[in-house]
């Protein structure tokens, strides 16, 4: 049995940014709109009748047992992808990669709008993004 997962704890705010930030970690093929359908592998998942409002379509980025979706919420946009494919896509690390690709955006926006650059220090795992005007 298959399920679809959400993780409210993880909100994009901005749409665009958002779409830029899936392509940025190799994700071509997104849809977007209002209350899409996502697609699924298992019959419990129509039961669920899940819609979002960005798509990665299912076998698009080792997402074999249904689509990936982004649902608005009060917060934002959260994620929701199939139980089995969370472990899968990008080695468990999709959540994680796109969270720096769009945190990246985020702070290249930033940059421009105060005219600042960006200066980057690593420390082990952790990245440090700091723009300086």
């Amino acid at each position: 049995m298959s399920k679809y997962l959400a993780f409210n704890e993880v909100v994009f705010k901005d749409t665009d940014l958002l779409v830029r930030a899936l392509a940025d970690i190799g994700c071509t093929h997104i849809q977007q709109g209002t209350n899409l359908q996502m697609g699924t592998y298992f019959d419990e998942q129509r039961e669920q009748n899940q819609t979002a409002e960005v798509i990665i379509p299912r076998n698009s980025i080792g997402n074999h047992f249904g689509d990936i979706g982004f649902v608005q919420t009060d917060k934002g946009l959260a994620p929701v992808l199939d139980e089995y494919d969370q472990p899968r896509v990008m080695g468990g690390q999709f959540i994680s990669r796109l969270r720096a690709a769009y945190n990246e955006r985020a702070v290249r926006k930033v940059a421009e709008r105060v005219r600042g650059t960006i200066h980057r220090t690593v420390s082990g795992n952790i990245t440090k993004i700091k723009v300086r005007f």
